[in-house]
């Protein structure tokens, strides 16, 4: 089926049986399964300190990558068991060919379709991207120093990232979010000038704290900037307290915890921190992970994977759903990251998209 075909096929809830045959998504510790977060690829423009090992890692075959429609096909069967959300990540999804008419199709499901990008290539794709369907963007800024930002992209360039939210803001993607991973000794002293940038211009900013992906190969304890502190910093450079409704931030549908100024000129402005090491939200996980060769992931930070690509290959949507719920049947209770740097996957981040 091509893409075209996908675009004007039957609902999701038709593909292999009657409407959420089985009923929801559910782990077997009770939680429902509502986003899907699929990599396109494992290529990437960037090669971010904290996401790809120096050495590089073992390419995906062209032969063993999901085609675009086989990626369709997957959301599909995934929007009939009640997955509201799909992530599209990478690597880096830009560089995959054929985006903007994979978003139409998952856009027609119909299926809310969002976006992880570094940027560098939004200046020319954040206006067809957004006529496509695409409903959100997350965009990765680490820095705003431009030899600060090389450095830790290893050939990222700061201005073309600048653009392209320019552009995507111009295209009318509201309320942006722009990740930050912070990092101790290296952009801690920023937090809070990205956040009243971000802010300015109308973006969430989100911080997340480093992880040991890549079996701890990346990850230097002492550069761990704890959630409780990025926060206080954020506060300072608001120069008021953040609240939130609960009192433990509001989380939204993905991992982040929101947070909201409560006073002063920038009240009402909103901040996020994703902060598995010292705050773990692993009781309210929603997420499954597909990579770019269709492998089912139950958690970022274990090697957990089951296949789908071979099951779609041979025996086609209908045999599909079964598998996935195989596979979930495996998920874990929680992950087992250590603040020493044990206890992560042997996959690296960009494999699999974060």
């Amino acid at each position: 089926m091509t893409l075209v075909q996908l675009r004007t096929a039957r609902p999701p809830s038709a593909v292999g049986g009657p409407p959420l045959a089985g009923g929801p998504l559910v782990d077997p510790q009770a939680r429902r399964i509502r986003y899907l977060r699929v990599s396109l690829t494992d290529r990437c423009n960037y090669r971010c300190t904290y996401c790809m090992p120096e050495e590089g890692i073992d390419r995906i075959a062209r032969a063993d990558l999901l085609t675009l429609e086989e990626v369709a096909t997957i959301v599909q069967v995934f929007a009939g068991l009640g997955v509201e959300r799909v992530r599209l990540t990478g690597g880096e999804p830009t560089v995959r060919r054929g985006l903007v008419e994979l978003v139409a199709a998952l856009a027609a499901i119909p299926i809310d379709v969002v976006l992880t990008t570094n940027g560098a290539r939004l200046a020319e794709m954040a206006a067809p991207l957004r006529r496509a369907g695409l409903r959100g963007l997350t965009v990765s800024l680490d820095s705003l120093d431009p030899g600060r930002f090389a450095a830790i992209t290893r050939r990222g360039v700061l201005a073309e990232v600048l653009a392209g939210l320019d552009a995507a803001r111009d295209a009318g993607f509201c309320n942006i979010k722009l990740n930050t991973v912070a990092i101790r000794g290296f952009n801690d002293h920023e937090l809070g000038e990205l956040a009243l940038w971000a802010w300015e211009r109308g973006h969430v900013p989100r911080f997340i704290e480093v992880m040991p992906m890549s079996a701890g190969r990346l990850y230097v304890p002492g550069e761990l900037m704890p959630a409780a502190e990025i926060r206080e910093r954020i506060a300072a450079a608001a120069k008021a307290p953040l609240e939130s409704d609960s009192g433990e931030g509001v989380r939204g549908l993905g991992p982040a915890t929101y947070w909201r100024v409560a006073s002063g000129p920038h009240a009402g402005r909103r901040v996020g921190v994703i902060a598995p090491m010292t705050e773990n939200f692993c009781a309210s996980c929603n997420r499954l992970r597909l990579s770019a060769a269709g492998s089912l992931h139950n958690c970022l930070a274990r090697d957990d994977a089951g296949d789908l690509r071979s099951v779609l290959r041979s025996a086609g949507p209908v045999a599909l759903a079964a598998r996935v719920r195989a596979i979930l049947g495996f998920k874990q209770s929680g992950h087992t990251f250590a603040l020493d740097g044990h206890g992560g996957p042997d996959k690296a981040m960009i494999s699999i998209g974060g």
